[in-house]
């Protein structure tokens, strides 16, 4: 059974022979030159070669093969089969893997549970239910079993929706 992941979108057709130029989510992932499919807009793609470059990555598809086809693949959002991707490491996890978790600050309080996660320029944010936005850079610990996040945030932070 397939588990897809969703690693970037479509930035933007690259050169006359259908190569598309993604942008992935995680800007140091090198998981995409691991596939040999991806999914565009839910359509599956088999991938002839991908190569990471300053951009993203470089990626030509069967199927795909002038600048015309690529363009149409524009602003697609790139999902791949979690099986194709390298193997985490141990207490490693994918940041989509939080939604659903519930967050509290370190006394326990809960604050919300992760709706979805925002790109924020250099960081990414945890948006939970409610609208408040938390920095992955505040989180201090993630209880897998649990389904639980807990964040030192700034005084005031949860304050803000209220």
């Amino acid at each position: 059974m397939e588990h897809r992941l969703a690693i970037g979108r479509v930035a933007r057709a690259h050169g006359v022979r259908g190569r598309v130029l993604i942008a992935p989510y995680n800007a140091g992932s090198e998981g995409l030159c691991h596939a040999r499919r991806i999914w565009l807009g839910g359509r599956q793609f088999e991938v002839d070669r991908a190569e990471r470059v300053t951009q993203g990555y470089l990626v030509a598809l069967r199927g795909v093969a002038d600048r015309d086809q690529a363009d149409v693949l524009r602003g697609k959002e790139v999902e791949v089969d979690r099986a194709e991707l390298p193997a985490l490491e141990a207490g490693e996890m994918y940041a989509i893997d939080l939604i659903g978790y519930q967050v509290s600050d370190p006394q326990g309080t809960v604050r919300g549970v992760v709706e979805d996660l925002e790109e924020a320029g250099p960081q990414d944010l945890l948006r939970l239910d409610g609208g408040a936005l938390v920095p992955l850079a505040l989180v201090t610990e993630v209880q897998p079993q649990a389904r639980r996040i807990v964040v030192d945030a700034p005084e005031g932070l949860f304050d803000l929706e209220e």
